[in-house]
């Protein structure tokens, strides 16, 4: 009875948390356009005004921006699964934190949210069958079934 209910809160509690992904991740490409729209806007009028930024830090903010758009045009790109290793691939600790501190937790209803709450299901199954593994090794031990 406790394992089956523990089995059901470790399934809830993954599926709920995989299930906030793909809403973290449309935040994070918000987060992305916002930041090179932004840093396009500083270097464009950087260039109007000349002497008003160094070449050298005017070179890494169109630098900077460019990544930007090119990340999140590789995000937006991809579906599914591949939308999470999008993210880790161009993943950008700054952009995160800044999305997680205004992160809006919703539950997508499309298919990728079904995917991910599958996923999240199934793996807190299996960190539920992880963490219960130590006490059914020490009641098998000490029932004598070893």
């Amino acid at each position: 009875m406790i394992r089956s209910l523990f089995d059901g809160l470790c399934a809830a509690a993954g599926a709920l948390t995989f299930s906030l992904l793909p809403s973290f991740i449309q935040q994070y490409l918000a987060g992305l356009a916002t930041c090179r729209s932004e840093l396009l806007r500083i270097v464009t009028e950087a260039r109007a005004q000349p002497g008003a930024m160094s070449p050298e830090f005017l070179a890494y903010t169109g630098a900077r921006s460019d990544w930007c758009a090119s990340a999140a045009e590789a995000i937006d790109r991809s579906d599914g699964f591949l939308r999470l290793f999008a993210l880790a691939q161009h993943f950008d600790a700054e952009i995160a934190r800044t999305t997680l501190s205004i992160f809006r937790p919703a539950v997508q209803l499309t298919l990728d949210g079904l995917y991910f709450f599958i996923a999240g299901m199934v793996l807190g199954l299996l960190v539920s069958g992880l963490l219960s593994l130590p006490f059914r090794l020490f009641r098998r031990r000490r029932h004598g079934y070893f």
